[in-house]
């Protein structure tokens, strides 16, 4: 085989999987968040820091509570509640964009009791939920809100956002920086102005799901316009005393890097920072709303905490993660604070598509530098030990550090290159093949053919010793029925009957050796070594036996005689292959079993059998076939004398047992005329010839 060209075919297949890697087509950049999320499913979940805790508007506070929206008047004692608890933070997840239509009676009673001399619409002030609202943050000061944007270039432009104050975010830009990588936000959503003047800050929610509808990144900026509005994160983080303002560095390919305080948040070049989800939902402590308005906290249960307040009810706010299909979407804004806070953010550096591109190629170089690349087993377990060990390595880093090396690629790549060096192997080698066929067709029978055409190296003279089981035919009498036949006609016979042993003998798997006039030789137990070598060719005899007569049926219309025939079968060690001369040679197996079976074919005339059996055969062969001892023969090289016995059927076949009973009858016959009990043995004898005259 040409092995440039392999290499070639290998290489060629990487470069294409390379440029797929920097091009990241939809669909395998789909199939690779797929496996990342199977990532965090393989690492398991891990348990939350003690920083984030989450106030749940879940079922029991609608229940307790009432209906969503709840009153201003409520969401005020429930911030008042968390400050006297001693929450650092206090983040919503919730944008208070409408005014609190309804009045509080129990609040405007107290008041028109408190000072009945005044007009009612003087007491608007006092009972303006909204502005208590506003009042509670302002006593609080330690509240941040929540806002969002809609995008896409269908989204018309807010006209009052040009004008909006975000959060500081600090931005340092090199030249050629490129701001628009960043996200861009055109229409905004955000609470009430008083609410938001109120507040200690705020910053976006909004989550952006991939293409499968899971959400596993957040933009921890959004552009408006040249101006930039942090995440809900980084404003929490910022009062909770992590740092100063969020600092962002841009260059011309995107976001360069990203910090807040000490914390370096490793955001792709989008300014996305992708998420470690920690585990299933309630992975971090959840606080009831109605427990907090209730007065039923436990204490210092929440002292010095970030307190999340968002939806937890059936229906409000879910989104689907890797470790569960419907999980509170203020659960993911408090694992983000928990990466960042932690330092467990997931890395996708950008150094990981290159990499990935060269591991690809490599791969590729190796696969077609390697000698008959996965052409084995061998080289295919190499190549699945080579995937296994990169596996393990880059989940042990995702678990590890949180850095994120895509699977897709490399072992894509390594699949199609040894896909594709397959496939190039099997074409060249079945040229190689077909030549080799073409070479020796004319002179070796097919198995043989074929055995070289997979295995050239057989190519040399000389051979190997196997145990195989060796099967001599002969046609009785065929000097007289050549004399009886015209020669076209003797050419006829002779070929059909060939013709049907041979197809016998390949259906059980034998190899032909040789056909030596009307005589045939054929062995089993090579070149294709097998267990089961002598039950194979006893059936083979047999079945020759049993094809006789249809043979015969067809013969009689042309008035050509019937034939019969003698098997001698032998089971032994012998040498087996190649022998002749470099330019011409045979498969064939040689020995004293070779010659022994052929001993065997003649001794059928002595006996008046017609298949015989050494005694290795019969003992190799079990209890699937009937036998039976017809004499002792003295074989060469063995000082004792070895058994021969008939072939009579297959057990299985004798369903009223008379071929049992013969041999079992002439096993006593024989024990007897072998104790010299003479007349014993002739009634027994003649006893049989009565009961079996065919015998």
């Amino acid at each position: 085989m040409n092995r440039l060209s392999v290499t070639h075919v290998s290489v060629g297949i990487a470069i294409l999987v390379a440029l797929l890697r920097l091009l990241a087509p939809a669909p395998l950049e789909t199939l690779g968040l797929k496996l990342l999320d199977f990532r965090h499913q393989l690492r398991g979940p891990l348990a939350a820091g003690d920083d984030v805790v989450i106030v749940a508007i879940d079922e029991p506070s609608l229940a307790e509570v009432g209906r969503w929206p709840w009153p201003r008047t409520q969401l005020a004692k429930l911030v008042g509640q968390l400050s006297e608890a001693g929450v650092s933070v206090i983040g919503f997840d919730v944008v208070f964009d409408q005014p609190d239509p309804g009045v509080d009676l129990k609040t405007l009673r107290a008041a028109a009791a408190a000072a009945p001399e005044r007009p009612a619409r003087d007491l608007l002030d006092v009972v303006d939920n909204d502005e208590q609202l506003a009042a509670a943050f302002r006593a609080s000061g330690r509240v941040v809100l929540g806002h969002f944007f809609e995008f896409g270039t269908g989204a018309k432009a807010d006209a009052g956002v040009a004008e909006i104050r975000f959060p500081e975010l600090s931005v340092r830009t090199s030249a050629g920086a490129n701001l628009a990588v960043l996200r861009e936000g055109t229409r905004f959503h955000s609470s009430l102005a008083l609410l938001v003047a109120a507040a200690a800050g705020a910053g976006h929610i909004n989550f952006f799901p991939d293409p499968d509808g899971e959400y596993r990144r957040v933009p921890m900026a959004v552009r408006v316009g040249d101006r930039l509005s942090p995440a809900l994160s980084l404003e929490v983080l910022r009062r909770y005393g992590v740092g100063g303002p969020a600092m962002m560095s841009l260059a011309r390919f995107g976001v360069a890097s990203m910090r807040l305080g000490e914390h370096e948040l490793p955001v792709d070049e989008a300014g996305e920072l992708w998420i470690n989800y920690l585990g299933p939902p309630r992975t971090f402590p959840y606080f009831s709303a109605a427990d907090v308005l209730g007065g039923r906290l436990p204490t210092g249960g929440l002292s010095g905490k970030i307190a999340l307040v968002g939806f937890a009810a059936a229906g409000f706010d879910e989104v689907s993660t890797p470790f569960a299909p419907v999980v509170p979407g203020v659960e993911v804004h408090a694992t983000i604070l928990d990466n960042i806070l932690r330092g467990m953010s997931l890395s996708r550096p950008r150094w990981v598509s290159p990499v990935e591109a060269a591991l690809v190629l490599l791969l590729g170089l190796a696969l077609g530098l390697a000698p008959r690349p996965l052409g084995n087993a061998s080289g295919a377990l190499t190549a699945a030990l080579i995937a296994v060990a990169y596996v393990w390595s880059t989940q042990h880093l995702f678990a590890t550090s949180g850095v994120v090396l895509g699977a897709v690629y490399p072992l894509g790549g390594m699949v199609f290159c040894a896909l594709g060096v397959a496939v190039f192997q099997s074409v060249t080698e079945e040229r190689e093949k077909r030549k080799i066929r073409e070479a020796f067709s004319h002179y070796l029978n097919p198995e043989v053919t074929e055995l070289l055409a997979r295995e050239p190296e057989r190519l040399k003279l000389g051979g190997e010793r196997r145990e195989i089981t060796i099967l001599f035919s002969d046609i009785r009498g065929f000097t007289t029925i050549s004399e009886a036949l015209a020669p076209e006609a003797l050419g006829e016979l002779l070929n059909e009957y060939l013709g049907a042993m041979t197809d016998i003998l390949f259906r059980h798997e034998g190899l032909l050796d040789k056909y030596i006039g009307d005589a045939v030789m054929a062995f089993w137990g090579a070149p294709v070594e097998v267990e089961d070598h002598a039950a194979r060719c006893c059936r083979t005899a047999l079945d020759m036996l049993d094809a006789l007569p249809a043979l015969h049926g067809r013969w009689h219309a042309r008035g050509w005689p019937p034939v019969h025939i003698g098997v001698g079968i032998d089971t032994g060690e012998a040498v087996v292959g190649n022998f002749g001369s470099a330019a011409r040679f045979n498969y064939t197996a040689m020995g004293d079993h070779v010659n022994l079976a052929s001993r065997l074919e003649g001794l059928n005339k002595l006996y008046g059998t017609r298949v015989l059996v050494s005694e290795s055969t019969r003992r190799a062969i079990g209890d699937e076939f009937i036998c039976r001892e017809v004499d002792r023969v003295r074989v060469k090289g063995k000082l004792q004398p070895a058994g021969v016995a008939e072939l009579l059927g297959r057990r299985e076949a004798d369903r009223d047992g008379r071929l049992r009973g013969l041999a079992e009858g002439f096993a006593r016959a024989l024990a007897a005329y072998r104790a010299q009990a003479w007349g014993e043995a002739t009634v027994r004898l003649e006893r049989l010839v009565a009961e079996y005259p065919d015998d």
